[in-house]
């Protein structure tokens, strides 16, 4: 039964794309299962866009990470909380709703933060996906986040904004494929010939534009493949911002990617989306949308979940571009192929 029920509740997010996304569902089981009266999402700068229109959420406050802390506290004490729920697990962060003397004070025991909290968890022992480790939070507030999908949810006027946004790039709704060249690891990223061979033979067998997104730091990358694909790539990575790169999700036949925050942006939106694991625990991170397509070449040092790699990347190397223009065409023409 809930314990949650009219209650005031402010969420510390997490500061990555992905790990935002996981988020949601436990979100959304609180407004509806737990019945609660407000729900305040703390953030930053950099996945705030995550949150937009989502009928679950009343407020969202976005905070530089410079700043965050201590503006947190402040609308912390201010706005009379009676829950917080500590998404990170850093001591620093639970301190804050002990500070603000918030009554109820929610997240897992690590870094000796434990006396902080009043309804706490051990962090799990064995590999346990994201949805999971969220609804495990849940739990203790009872409410039930199991079987609920992440989902990004769309302001009516941001129909308009994204025929803007499309007409302004010369593009039509489904005549393009996303691509995400980038990742924050060395060891999630796919190399560009195979990224370049894969747009060619979308250019040539699928007569489909291919967009090339990303932030700041794929620039480089997105140069690099679209020079070696001939120029048949478009470089849009760091001209867009979150939003707008959610708004050309929303329209786009498919988008092809290294597993990046972005991906798992593209399967809460439910567009085919095909992706790869290696380095990373699939069982621990991967998107639960049926639209996903997830392949693994499965080598044996795999899962390693490291930043570096003394074995040349075969995880990576597995992966062909043959594997993944099949298993595009068979998200996006399922009859033909």
């Amino acid at each position: 039964m809930s314990v949650v029920i009219e209650k005031r509740i402010a969420i510390l997010g997490l500061k990555r794309i992905g790990d935002a996304i996981y988020t949601l569902p436990l979100i959304q089981a609180l407004k509806q299962e737990g019945n609660v009266a407000h729900i305040t999402v703390f953030t930053e700068p950099q996945v705030a866009a995550i949150y937009e229109a989502n009928p679950f959420i009343d407020d969202v406050l976005v905070f530089r990470k410079t700043d965050f802390w201590r503006h947190t506290l402040m609308q912390l004490k201010a706005d009379r909380f009676d829950v917080c729920i500590v998404l990170h697990n850093a001591f620093k962060y639970a301190l804050l709703p002990f500070l603000a003397r918030i009554p109820m004070r929610v997240g897992y025991i690590k870094e000796g933060r434990g006396w902080l909290l009043t309804h706490k968890l051990p962090l799990p022992n064995t590999v346990t996906h994201r949805l999971e480790h969220n609804a495990r939070l849940g739990d203790l507030l009872g409410v039930d986040a199991r079987g609920l999908l992440p989902q990004i949810y769309f302001a009516d006027e941001e129909a308009e904004k994204s025929q803007t946004l499309l007409k302004h790039l010369g593009l039509i709704a489904g005549g393009y494929v996303l691509m995400v060249v980038g990742s924050i690891s060395p060891t999630r990223r796919w190399f560009h010939d195979r990224f370049a061979e894969v747009v060619k033979r979308i250019a040539v067998e699928l007569k489909l534009t291919v967009i090339i997104v990303g932030g700041p730091d794929d620039v480089e990358a997105g140069e690099s493949v679209m020079h070696l694909s001939g120029g048949l790539a478009r470089n849009l990575a760091g001209r867009t911002s979150l939003r707008e790169t959610i708004l050309l999700m929303r329209s786009a036949a498919a988008m092809v990617t290294n597993d990046t925050g972005p991906m798992h942006v593209a399967s809460a939106i439910g567009i085919p989306t095909i992706t790869w694991y290696g380095a990373a625990n699939e069982d621990e991170i991967a998107p639960p949308s049926p639209h996903t397509t997830i392949l693994n070449a499965r080598v044996p040092c795999s899962p390693c979940v490291k930043e570096s790699c003394a074995h040349d990347l075969i995880c990576l190397k597995g992966i062909t571009p043959e594997m993944v223009i099949t298993a595009l065409k068979e998200k996006i023409c399922p009859i033909t192929f």
